[in-house]
């Protein structure tokens, strides 16, 4: 048996979104923990707090800043039994959700989600990505709680600066290719093959993996033209709110509905394995993400046309990760280990420990059961060299 986990229970949208989500706490949790942070909090603050205030929460404020850490899930629950906290509510980007949602699953509390960033889908994923004090990844808990209410603002998620949305945009075309992967290995002839022979559920994953690429490839550079909140092009605004939603949406829907053993290939586990580098804290999430990518498809290809990778030639596996990183390039993201702050992976001892780490993630083992040590190593420095040279 599988059990799959998809969050939010409940979706609140549109340019009410912060009002509908009061109300709704108002009616199942009149005393809540608001985990923020200090850069996405502060733009919905006096909104936010004067829709409490109206709907009669109260919201008992604990700051968070830096990685979800245990110790910081640790002390953000013990936060919420002092205050007697019905609910945990994350209001930011995806460290600060990720924070509340483990705090809420410590303190045995629901949790809801306003999202301040389009960066990653954090506030509809039911998981909690942790890391240790220097910001290393340590793991995923998937059994992290399912959000019982996330707010989706397209104003608001437009309104960020560029560079969240194109990592945020790079993330979810990672879900794309990770989860066709995957898919294409259990089904056996791609992503076609797959949704005729596995679940309902897998079937509806790919569904939306394929409506979530055409969007992003009808959309994203639009929505990048736009501007925060339209200001370079106003009548580009409607794409940019809708890439904005959909790059926290549409992730967390599949990868509930994939499931973690599904969900995950290897751009994921390299985005980890490089999280241990100094170097790496200045860069987002979706940018190591997209390195991550960009060498699966190098060790892939595009499209798996059957369980065997190796039927996808090594010029197929070349031009898709070159067209990819072309793609990311358009967007504002560079995709090479000195843009990224990982430029030490470059001395061998480095390079070969991030790539052994890589490695020794089940998700890679699963998806790509035939790459070896020295093939990824190549792929690495292939296309860290390509991207950078581009």
């Amino acid at each position: 048996m599988s059990g799959l986990r998809v969050a939010p229970a409940a979706w609140l949208r549109g340019d009410d979104a912060i009002e509908a989500l009061a109300g709704h706490l108002a009616a199942r949790a009149p005393v809540v923990l608001l985990v923020h942070g200090r850069v996405g909090y502060p733009v919905v603050r006096d909104r936010l707090d004067a829709a409490l205030a109206a709907a009669g929460v109260r919201a008992a404020r604990a700051a968070h800043e830096g990685s979800c850490t245990a110790r910081a899930i640790d002390a953000l629950a013990a936060a919420a039994a002092r205050e007697g906290a019905r609910a945990v509510l994350g209001v930011g980007g995806g460290r600060v959700l990720d924070a509340g949602k483990g705090a809420a699953l410590a303190a045995g509390l629901p949790f809801a989600a306003l999202p301040t960033s389009p960066a990653t889908c954090a506030a509809t994923a039911a998981t909690v990505v942790r890391y240790d004090e220097r910001g290393a990844h340590v793991d995923v808990l998937e059994g992290g709680p399912v959000a019982a209410a996330c707010a989706l603002d397209p104003g608001l998620l437009a309104s960020a600066p560029d560079r969240l949305l194109a990592a945020g945009v790079v993330d979810a075309w990672a879900k794309v290719h990770e989860v066709r992967l995957t898919s294409a290995r259990a089904g056996g002839n791609g992503a076609a093959g797959a949704r005729a022979v596995t679940s309902a559920t897998t079937r509806a994953a790919l569904a939306l993996v394929d409506d979530l690429a055409e969007l992003l490839r009808a959309h994203a550079s639009g929505a990048l033209a736009a501007g925060p909140g339209g200001e370079r092009d106003e009548g580009l605004l409607p794409r940019r709110r809708l890439v904005a939603e959909a790059v926290v949406a549409y992730p967390g829907l599949i990868g509930g509905l994939a499931g973690a053993d599904a969900k995950l290939a290897l751009a994921h586990p390299l985005h980890d394995a490089l999280t241990h580098l100094p170097g790496a804290h200045a860069a987002l999430h979706g940018e190591l993400v997209g390195f991550g990518t960009l060498v699966q498809l190098r060790v892939a290809g595009r499209e798996v046309r059957a369980d065997d990778a190796s039927r996808c030639t090594a010029a197929e596996r070349v031009a898709a990760f070159r067209a990819e990183a072309v793609r990311y390039a358009e967007l504002g993201v560079r995709c090479h280990l000195e843009a990224l702050g990982c430029g030490d992976a470059r001395s061998a001892p480095v390079e070969e420990a991030v790539v052994r780490r890589a490695l020794a993630d089940p998700s890679v083992a699963s998806a790509l059961p035939s790459l070896g040590f020295d093939e990824l190593l190549a792929a690495v420095r292939e296309v860290d060299a390509w991207v950078r040279a581009a």
